[in-house]
């Protein structure tokens, strides 16, 4: 290459290094400015002084020591080296080496050292926790070492180990390629191989290597707490590894120490065979194969396998006392609740501590429905699924009610913005928040839509019975949500008209807010200013060219909307701002919003975590949380193995300026206690310090709920033996409204369950047991009781004849008043939906209760807003049907009343090819008669009910998983066959 191409090529590196080194000086300061503006400054120094420090000293350690080994292979070089050839091939590269020795060691140092500075710095964490780590006061029961051994030291002592075996094979393979440059190790000619020198430095490190071995193998002891059985499929280490494989590791702990030992004789000069090192290595490797795997493989196929629960049984246990407490279920509340063969509907219909409180609306299915009805401008959106709280208000007569409610956002999304709305400055200065805390009644409808209550804005306030303004709220700008992650640049100098838009004003309103005179309004709109102080000043020059690079736009210098009073946005998504915040901190999926004296907030769990508790059973984050609102408007959480989890932070972000405060919840979990103190002991406000009114709308967490409900198909079970023969597990049911399987989500409703004395807001779900999907095996509950602390609570339905929530949905979906509707819908080219399917313990019984949504489809105008026109539900087998509950609970009550056999009975009946699955009629063509049945139909009528099941079967098939136009032929094909089956019994006289 020519000088000038070298100069070129200089140039070019040089400008690509400094360039890299400047976008990472640019991304530190404005990250810095980021947590400045939060007010976490301490998260920011902490995470960068300890990576900066893990990689200087480690890249200093790995630097050095690879420089000595070179050192002493270069030193200690041959003066001479034989002629052969091949030592004539490296002679040009000892001639390029030997006159800048020093440089090139220290090169090769460096940049070894800084590869391994990098790989350290990425184990702050590790470090951190190592450093601050305290106790569990939970030893794991065989090794009996306390859970903070495993959690907080054990894998920094790892890592050491893991630095060490690289450091060392760093340092073998830079002797050995030095001293075979050299001449001092050689491969072909006669003499010796290897020099004296050589030997002992090679044989050194090699016996450094197996003393490392040796301190790995008394460190992998205690891994089996925590490593997988392949015998009962649980973490824990059972009967072949504590025995067999704690022997092994023993004996190769001792085998490692004897090799070093030899190949350290040998290093010495005592003997110059190699026979002797050869053997000692053999040996390490014979024992391992033979101790560590021959050995255990005996012990668990010819001792352990033939009597599992034997073996196994005191280990199982292990692991499910460690599970229960490692996931927060130490305190299981387990409880047997009778249900009556035929519970009492008349006593149902009375009960005023659930009934009065059941939920018909679903969150999921109305977001069309709060969209549509409250979006004035087509840029307003609410989240695809929204969400549940709880509120006290007073009513028309005085009297203070507590109601649930479906609440949401009407925030502003960007990517509905027109072509012309998306241009850079309107985009990022005028559509920068969205407005209003919208909320629904969850227990009555508006001619089948929402019944709204606060947030309304609209042309059409509807005829809600609760009123509209029973929420109050002083600001209801939304800067920060889940819809919005652009950034936005507000602020305008006072004097200066507002220009970011706020809300129309040609719409009702139902609540305006307070700081109407900072507003202005052009025609039918109007305009505000941001006044919070949660944004980054960039009025200067530097700002706007530090944040020009940083998003790689120049228009942050160009545009003439910037001003003095600038203040730049982002980071506005609330989960990763609370993520941001907190990194140490798994974040909930669902975040949700809340008024609290006057302000909108967001609420966000943030759980502490590991994968390393001893004895405790290991899940999966993303398959354990899996449900219908996954990846739909609740975000998807990381594919992370995890076996501990505390509820231990309540995050609460403000909606307004964006303000993040970190809350105490599990003031007892040492994990979240490390952290406090690592960024230096105020990051958390203490549980004592949470307003009451923003503790009042604490809900139980739903990743943990779900993580425990998939725990406890298995973990409920107390005794090792029943566990470990797996008789007794359960299953979460699949959501019977969804077409393709997906488990069904948990639910809140605000109840009083048994033996609670007030109602509460709880998350609640079923189980069947495994295997037999139609049946109900329990009930479980999560819910904060009167003094905030989190109760969890599983009821066994023992008694009555109860079946799951898919075997309801099958009964009610072929009853002949569902049947007529659904056929009327698919004529009229509507679509149905099914909202949530609860499971309810009311009275002596379960009552399920199921709404009807009903889509009408509107070629090439979309499709209208789901209309809430039919309740469904089940009590005692007696299935009511109707526009309202009320009306579906008086069906259920009169069929209890005058006796009549229940659906579910005639569902049975038909199974058993005695009766069809469904009537034509909506009465039934016989009473009700306590004597014995014929013992056989006509042939003409029993063919008819034999086409009915067929037929029945066949719509049953096409509602899981076929189209509308599948599922609607199916349903035509069924109601022929009753009509068949009616005109047989009619000629054959029945």
């Amino acid at each position: 290459m020519s000088r000038r191409g070298r100069y070129v090529l200089i140039l070019l590196v040089g400008a690509i290094v400094l360039l890299s080194v400047l976008g990472w000086l640019v991304g530190l300061r404005t990250d810095y400015l980021w947590y400045d503006s939060v007010g976490y400054t301490s998260v920011f120094s902490t995470m960068m002084w300890t990576r900066l420090g893990l990689f200087g000293v480690f890249a200093l350690a790995m630097a050095a020591w690879t420089g000595l080994n070179l050192y002493l292979a270069y030193r200690f070089r041959p003066d001479t080296w034989p002629a052969t050839s091949e030592q004539e091939g490296l002679e040009r590269y000892r001639e390029l080496i030997s006159p800048r020795a020093g440089w090139w060691i220290g090169g090769v140092a460096a940049i070894i050292g800084i590869f391994a500075g990098m790989s350290a710095q990425s184990r702050w964490e590790t470090w951190l926790l190592f450093r601050q780590g305290g106790s569990f006061d939970h030893p794991d029961p065989v090794l009996h070492m306390d859970a903070g051994f495993y959690v907080f030291r054990l894998p920094f002592w790892q890592f050491l180990i893991g630095f060490g075996f690289a450091a060392v094979v760093v340092g073998i393979l830079a002797s050995l390629s030095a001293y075979y440059l050299y001449g001092a190790l050689r491969f072909s000619g006669q003499g010796d191989r290897m020099t004296n020198v050589a030997r002992i430095h090679l044989s050194v490190l090699v016996a450094l290597f197996l003393g490392l071995k040796a301190v790995a193998y008394y460190f992998d002891r205690f891994d089996f707490t925590t490593q997988d059985n392949q015998v009962t499929g649980i973490v824990g280490g059972g009967y072949t590894e504590m025995t067999a494989l704690m022997n092994a590791k023993n004996a190769l702990i001792w085998v490692s120490l004897i090799a070093a030992v030899v190949i350290l004789v040998f290093s010495w000069g005592f003997t110059r065979s190699l026979a002797l090192p050869a053997a000692a290595l053999g040996l390490v490797v014979v024992t391992a194969i033979a101790a560590g795997g021959i050995y255990p493989a005996v012990v668990r196929n010819f001792q352990v396998e033939p009597n599992r629960p034997q073996r196994e049984g005191p280990y199982a246990q292990h692991t499910i006392d460690g599970t229960r407490y490692a996931y927060g279920m130490e305190d299981l509340e387990t409880t047997t609740y009778p249900v009556a063969s035929q519970p009492n509907a008349e006593a149902m219909a009375a009960d005023q501590s659930t009934v009065p409180f059941v939920r018909l609306i679903d969150p999921f299915v109305v977001s069309d429905a709060f969209t549509q009805a409250q979006q004035p401008r087509s840029f307003y959106d609410f989240n695809e699924k929204l969400d549940i709280d709880r509120y006290t208000y007073t009513d028309e007569n005085g009297k203070e009610v507590t109601q649930d409610f479906v609440v949401g956002l009407r925030e502003l999304n960007p990517g509905q913005l027109t072509d012309e709305q998306q241009d850079w400055t309107v985009a990022h200065t005028v559509y920068t928040h969205g407005w209003g805390f919208v909320s629904a009644s969850t227990t009555e409808s508006d001619s089948g839509a929402p019944c709204f209550t606060s947030g309304v804005l609209s042309d059409d306030p509807g005829n809600c019975q609760i009123g509209n303004d029973i929420i109050d709220v002083e600001k209801p700008q939304i800067y920060y949500g889940l819809l919005n992650n652009e950034y936005a640049i507000v602020g305008v100098p006072e004097g200066d008209t507002p220009r970011e838009y706020d809300r129309p004003t040609d719409v009702a309103v139902s609540d305006e807010d307070s700081s109407e005179a900072d507003a202005e309004e052009i025609g039918d709109d109007r305009y505000t200013t941001y006044e919070g102080d949660g944004g980054i000043d960039i009025g200067s020059v530097g700002r706007r060219l530090l944040y020009a690079w940083e998003f790689q736009e120049p228009r942050f210098l160009l545009s003439d909307q910037i001003n003095d009073e600038s203040q730049l946005l982002y980071n506005r998504n609330v989960r990763e701002r609370v993520q941001k915040v907190a990194p140490f901190l798994t974040v909930e999926a669902d975040p949700y919003p809340a008024v609290v004296d006057g302000e909108i907030v967001w609420i966000v769990d943030g759980y502490t975590t590991t994968n390393d508790f001893p004895y405790s059973d290991r899940v999966n984050l993303a398959e354990a949380t899996n449900d219908t609102y996954s990846g739909q408007g609740v975000a998807n959480q990381a594919n992370e193995e995890i076996n501990y989890i505390r509820s231990s932070v309540k995050a609460v972000v403000n909606a307004y300026d964006g303000s993040v405060k970190l809350y105490e919840f599990d003031d007892q979990d040492p994990i979240l206690k490390a952290w406090n103190e690592i960024y230096g002991g105020d990051l958390i406000t203490p549980k004592e310090d949470i307003p009451a009114s923003l503790e009042a709308h604490f809900r139980y967490p739903q990743d943990m709920f779900k993580i425990q409900r998939n725990l406890l198909q298995r973990f409920h079970v107390d005794e090792a033996r029943t566990f470990i023969e797996g008789s007794e597990a359960w299953a979460t049911p699949e959501d019977p409204s969804q077409q393709s399987p997906v488990i069904q989500p948990a639910y809140y409703v605000y109840a009083t369950y048994p033996e609670q004395t007030q109602p509460y807001f709880q998350l609640t779900s079923t189980f069947t047991p495994r295997n037999r999907e139609n049946a109900l095996a329990s009930l479980m509950s999560g819910y904060y009781d009167e003094n905030g602390d989190p109760r969890l609570q599983i009821y066994d339905v023992v008694g009555g004849d109860d079946q799951s929530v898919r075997q309801i949905h099958q009964i009610i979906t072929s009853t002949s008043e569902v049947v007529t509707t659904l056929r009327d819908a698919t004529q009229a080219g509507t679509t149905v939906e099914w909202g949530n399917l609860l499971a309810l313990p009311v009275g002596d019984g379960i009552l399920y209760l199921e709404p009807m949504y009903l889509r009408r489809q509107a070629g090439g105008q979309g499709e209208d807003l789901p209309r809430l026109t039919n309740v469904a539900i089940s009590y005692g087998g007696y299935v009511g049907f109707a526009p309202t509950f009320e009306e579906a609970v008086n069906m259920v009550v009169d069929k209890y009343v005058s006796g009549a056999p229940s659906e579910a009975e005639q569902n049975e009946g038909e199974s058993d090819g005695e009766t069809p699955s469904e009537t034509p009629s909506e009465t039934p063509s016989e009473a009700p008669s306590s004597e014995a049945p014929p013992t056989a139909e006509p042939p003409e009528v029993e063919a008819a009910i034999a086409q009915v099941l067929e037929a029945q079967a066949a719509y049953e098939e096409a509602q899981a998983s076929g189209s509308n136009e599948q599922e609607g032929a199916a349903l035509d094909a069924l109601l022929a066959a009753l009509d068949q089956l009616e005109a047989a019994r009619n000629a054959a006289g029945q």
